[in-house]
């Protein structure tokens, strides 16, 4: 963050993260310093987690939902891991989709995963046509197992 500093209160974000609680809790670097050093978030992004921690609100979250929802799943934020969730499923579209798979896989987001291989088998055919489906088979091969199964399920529902 190119040393810039934030004061916020230990108490404050003990109590809205474990994450930080932990810190704090033990004696720990942080806990010692009574500061946290944040090395892997740009600026911008924890000024709008830490509004979220102290209001519940974050005017961000239209633009930087795919960034916060990487700090909420880090710091264990789950109502803003929520929020961002369900931001990045209001924009999924069939050029994105593999994309948002992605996404969810790393942050462990399960609505978002959830909703992002509803898509893909809902427009499997065009989605296999991009680049970010052939992305996914190359790179990330069990998240098309994932996709597989459910477009299976659905045939079986089907047939029934």
């Amino acid at each position: 963050m190119d040393g810039k500093k934030v004061q916020a209160h230990q108490a404050v974000l003990s109590a809205r993260s474990p994450v930080f609680a932990a810190m704090f809790e033990h004696n720990m670097q942080e806990k010692v310093q009574k500061q946290v050093e944040i090395t892997d978030m740009n600026y911008d992004v924890l000024r709008q987690m830490l509004k979220f921690i102290y209001t519940g609100h974050t005017p961000g979250l239209d633009y930087m939902a795919e960034d916060l929802l990487a700090a909420a799943d880090k710091y264990g934020l789950e109502r803003l891991k929520e929020l961002c969730e369900e931001s990045l499923s209001l924009k999924i579209s069939v050029e994105t989709a593999c994309q948002m798979l992605i996404i969810a896989d790393m942050h462990n987001a399960q609505q978002l995963m959830a909703f992002a291989i509803h898509f893909i088998t809902a427009h499997a055919t065009e989605v296999m046509k991009t680049a970010g489906w052939v992305s996914l088979e190359d790179e990330h091969p069990y998240l098309i197992t994932e996709v597989r199964l459910a477009l299976h399920d659905i045939r079986d529902e089907r047939r029934d």
